[in-house]
């Protein structure tokens, strides 16, 4: 048997294969190929061969459900998370038009109201940091493809070519989480910083240009998972979703205006009853510690680490890990942050205290804290993780106290997340908890942890976030702030403190 026939027996298994795993997941109840291709309104077939070594495969198969509106999610997350609210709305009130128009018309006319006048870096920051999340979620192929992709030679490339999105909304998603080699989309056309909403149709030139600058991509585990992303809308935007988030909008405006003034204004003990009449919800597992005796100095004089108030080392959530905590203890607390904006500042009912990433005076500033009676609250992590990872600890809170109190928090929100890269919506981060219809905390207290075994710093962190981990059903990660804010945000992270 010749190379090319071996080729082409290997791309007729991969079809079939597709139409035996992909299409069942489709469309329940047998359906063949040609079946699903109409139903997901794509013109191409779901794999074929182009060339001697390379594979094309339907992306919009994989990316969309058979419905007509399956393609609006993304679409519309484009137009609010880059766009705003109302280029959100805008869209959402145009779809009983979109709505009858031909896949191709609807595609188009979507296009142009998510990406008209839209920034080039900023369409790529939504496709690489806020998509993903969707797709992964959503997408009803993903999984099914990767055996068949793993079951290629080495030398084949695969190209994903997708006719309803443009490159930049699924490229991301399809090279960095599922693993094809390159994406070939819809072209966005514009100047060189502003796009115009227009797209250009997809061509056998162009996707030949694509191929050509590919290179195959080196073997790793598939699909893998998103650990990171950004936006605020926490659940999938479909046209009835869409519209029941508009209408609740000024509602949660009004409702997170009342709940911040019940934990400015009132006790601790109150606060919390009250605000749960609201429908916040904090849940406590465990055993809180009781309050410090607040003794400076040390007993036994065989440690150098200050005495005085405890201190709570928490996973990061969101901004409010500390107020949750303080509502657990029913006492106030202290935090520390590396940034934090002026709203978030004014807002919070807890003491915030700012640090400035040197090492030294960091640890000057809370040894002080510590010694002066406060308890103190940590996130080592740095920054916070929407998903069920926890990133590398900073060793630094091992060093300040003789225990530290392991805390395992968990933030549940519905509609809107509670966390940002950027740095003008993280001011806003608290207030979008809050606007939330049930916001809830789960606060889990475990048991203290000796910093004083003889262990190293690098190790007493390295257990507590294993303790973290175990407690929430989380996994341990090494990836830090630094990976997070290159991958959403192109930047390191790093901001100008005061």
């Amino acid at each position: 048997m010749s190379t090319g026939q071996r080729f082409a027996n290997r791309v007729l298994g991969i079809h079939r294969f597709i139409n035996r795993k992909l299409v069942g997941r489709l469309l329940p109840g047998g359906t063949t190929a040609s079946t699903v291709t109409a139903a997901a309104a794509a013109p191409s077939p779901l794999v074929r061969r182009l060339g001697s070594n390379a594979l094309v495969v339907d992306a919009d198969a994989l990316l969309l459900k058979p419905s007509p509106g399956a393609a609006f999610p993304p679409y519309f997350l484009v137009a609010v998370e880059a766009g705003g609210y109302v280029r959100g709305l805008v869209l959402l009130a145009l779809y009983p038009v979109l709505h009858v128009l031909r896949h191709e018309a609807r595609a188009k006319a979507m296009a142009s109201v998510a990406f008209c006048g839209l920034r080039r870096d900023e369409a790529a920051r939504v496709g690489r940091s806020v998509l993903p999340k969707l797709f992964s979620r959503e997408a009803p192929g993903v999984h099914a493809i990767d055996e068949a992709l793993n079951a290629l030679p080495e030398r084949v490339k695969v190209v994903a070519v997708s006719r309803t999105f443009p490159t930049v909304m699924v490229e991301a998603f399809l090279k960095e989480y599922v693993g094809f080699d390159a994406v070939a989309g819809r072209e966005l056309k514009g100047g060189p910083r502003y796009l115009t909403g227009v797209t250009a149709e997809l061509n056998m030139e162009r996707m030949s240009r694509v191929l050509k600058q590919t290179e195959k991509t080196s073997c790793g585990s598939y699909p893998k998972p998103v650990v990171f992303h950004d936006g605020r809308l926490a659940f999938t935007p479909t046209p009835a979703a869409a519209l029941a988030m508009y209408i609740y909008f000024p509602f949660a405006v009004l409702l997170a205006i009342v709940r911040i003034a019940i934990y400015v204004l009132l006790p601790w003990r109150v606060s919390s009853v009250v605000a749960g009449l609201t429908g916040v919800r904090v849940r406590v597992i465990g055993a809180a510690p009781a309050a410090a005796d607040g003794s400076g100095g040390d007993d036994e004089g065989t440690s150098n680490k200050p005495h005085g108030g405890r201190l709570y080392v928490c996973n990061h959530r969101t901004l409010l890990d500390p107020v949750g905590i303080a509502c657990a203890l029913k006492r106030p607390v202290a935090a520390v942050t590396y940034s934090l904006s002026r709203l978030s500042e004014v807002l919070s009912p807890i003491a915030l205290r700012r640090l400035t990433r040197n090492r030294e005076e960091d640890r000057r500033r809370m040894s002080s804290m510590l010694a002066r009676g406060d308890d103190v609250v940590v996130c080592p992590e740095g920054t916070t993780c929407r998903e069920p990872y926890l990133l590398r600890f900073s060793p630094l809170f091992a060093e300040l106290a003789p225990e530290v109190n392991p805390v395992a928090v968990d933030a549940r929100t519905a509609v809107f997340y509670a966390t940002s890269t950027s740095p003008v919506a993280k001011s806003f981060d608290s207030v979008y908890f809050l606007m939330n219809p049930r916001p809830e905390y789960i606060v889990r207290f475990l048991e203290p942890v000796d910093t004083e075994s003889g262990k190293s710093s690098i190790e007493v962190a390295n257990e507590v976030q294993r303790s973290l981990a175990s407690a929430l059903g989380f996994e341990g990660t090494a990836l830090t702030r630094k990976d997070k804010y290159l991958l959403l945000a192109g930047n390191e992270g790093v901001v100008k403190t005061k």
